[in-house]
């Protein structure tokens, strides 16, 4: 998972994040997942040069996992994040989809013993 308040921190000492806005992420310190997104959310409205920065920043704090998701299909820029985003919703949707079938598949196979 993005430890987004040091990737902020490191961020903010580039000057790719105002204070403000490292404020806002590090007073989230015992919801993780409302700082990471938060952080996002921020990068995806910024110029790529604040999404290079964050590159950077996932690479300089060793997450290094995150960094490979976002680029390893080559540099789409800010936009990348959306797509990660969306691939992991599309990958939710899947799953709930299947696990439908099977409750379905069960139901049917119960009604017909009936």
């Amino acid at each position: 998972m993005l430890d987004a308040r040091i990737v902020a921190a490191n961020m903010y000492q580039r000057n790719a994040l105002t204070l403000k806005e490292l404020q806002s992420i590090q007073s989230l310190r015992d919801r993780p997942v409302e700082a990471a997104e938060m952080l996002l959310n921020i990068i995806i409205e910024q110029p790529d040069a604040v999404y290079l920065c964050f590159l950077d920043g996932l690479k300089l704090t060793r997450q290094h996992d995150i960094y490979q998701r976002l680029v390893q299909d080559g540099y789409k820029g800010p936009s990348a994040i959306i797509y990660f985003h969306l691939t992991r919703a599309f990958s939710l949707v899947q799953i709930m989809c299947t696990f439908v079938v099977i409750v379905l598949f069960s139901l049917k196979k119960m009604l017909f013993r009936l």
